[in-house]
């Protein structure tokens, strides 16, 4: 077992009510006992250069834990033999001096969701001024990593290119984008999103002619390196507010409530402690269910993914799969076509890019 990325649950509580959000908030919060368990346990299992990634609902609710997790991963690195970076997904919305000036001196990574002008239609409404004002407020607070992550619906699809360009004129170095997959997109969605990603990519040109820099992480030019693997298990574990180790936190969320299932056994790694005492023959049997997901495995109604001309440049969560059609290897067929959308567009803007070099 080698851990390159520990996640935190902190908690499942949350301050905001999301339109998109799938996750259900309950007033749970992972237990300062098992933290102080959980990196003793780990911390000779995480690799020399590792992450400690904060998540939730919304982790700065819980922000005594997360002094209390970064002051025991120092009690266990005193010798500073790792280098451990610190990341943390949170709304923005408790960002205040004192929590940005400790997040600057253990120099995180911060992604922050924010959904550009459509922030008080999806998130919560009034919370458009304070976020901007915290963002602006991060990008001035130096040994702060930035990075933005805004989600469109099939309602707020309209707003997709002006907030892209918002959030890159506040300075943002890193900005992503995600679209909703909680209900199907209609054809009529998909139109508008096809005229959207158009005036995006006109935009992300003309500021790479000024700047010569790519903001938009999602058209970051990445080479195929073969069949896409899912990593939840094989590097990575996330450890939840009731104690359950899983390979990502996204298969917590979708197996809430369906403890009694067959799949549940399958990526559950199960109770913290029962871990512990029984890893050696837990983890590689988990870890073979998580590490059949992979592309070649999947399928839509219409075809086999292996069969696909676009396999070496597709990627489909396994998550997002039991989400949409209940089942891990199955890709709901619109998801299929917005990721047909979305590669054709990138690759359209580097054609564009190269073009004019």
């Amino acid at each position: 077992m080698r851990i390159y990325s520990l996640t935190l649950v902190i908690t499942e509580e949350c301050n905001f009510r999301c339109s998109y959000c799938y996750q259900q908030k309950r007033n749970r919060y992972l237990d300062k006992s098992i933290i102080k368990n959980a990196l003793e346990f780990f911390f000779p299992f995480l690799h020399e250069e590792c992450y400690i990634h904060f998540y939730g609902g919304e982790p700065l609710l819980a922000f005594d834990r997360i002094k209390h997790t970064i002051n025991c991963i120092q009690g266990l690195n005193h010798e500073g033999k790792k280098t451990i970076r610190y990341t943390i997904s949170t709304n923005g919305s408790l960002l205040n001096d004192k929590i940005l000036n400790f997040l600057s001196k253990h120099r995180f990574s911060v992604l922050l969701s924010f959904d550009g002008l459509a922030q008080d239609i999806t998130k919560q409404k009034g919370s458009f001024g304070r976020i901007v004002s915290n963002i602006k407020r991060s990008l001035e607070t130096p040994d702060i990593s930035l990075e933005t992550n805004s989600v469109f619906t099939q309602k707020t699809i309209g707003y997709f290119k002006r907030s892209i360009q918002f959030i890159s004129d506040l300075g943002v170095p890193k900005i992503e984008f995600a679209l909703s997959q909680i209900i199907p997109w209609e054809k009529s969605e998909l139109i508008r999103l096809k005229k959207e990603l158009v005036n995006l990519r006109r935009m992300m040109l003309a500021i790479y002619k000024k700047t010569g820099r790519i903001p938009l992480k999602n058209y970051k030019k990445k080479k195929p390196k073969g069949i896409f693997v899912c990593n939840a298990g094989r590097d990575r574990l996330d450890l939840t507010p009731d104690g359950k180790l899983w390979g990502c936190s996204l298969f917590a969320d979708y197996f809430k409530g369906k403890e009694k299932t067959e799949e549940y056994a399958k990526y559950c790694f199960g109770d913290f402690h029962s871990f512990v005492k029984n890893h050696d023959t837990i983890y590689p049997e988990i870890l073979l269910n998580y590490s059949n997901l992979r592309m070649d495995q999947y399928y839509t109604s219409d075809i086999r993914c292996v069969e696909c001309s676009d396999l070496y440049s597709c990627g489909a969560c396994p998550a997002d799969n039991l989400l949409s059609s209940s089942d891990v290897r199955k890709v709901a067929s619109w998801k299929c076509e917005i990721k047909k959308i979305l590669r054709r567009n990138k690759r359209l803007f580097w054609e564009e890019l190269e073009s004019q070099a």
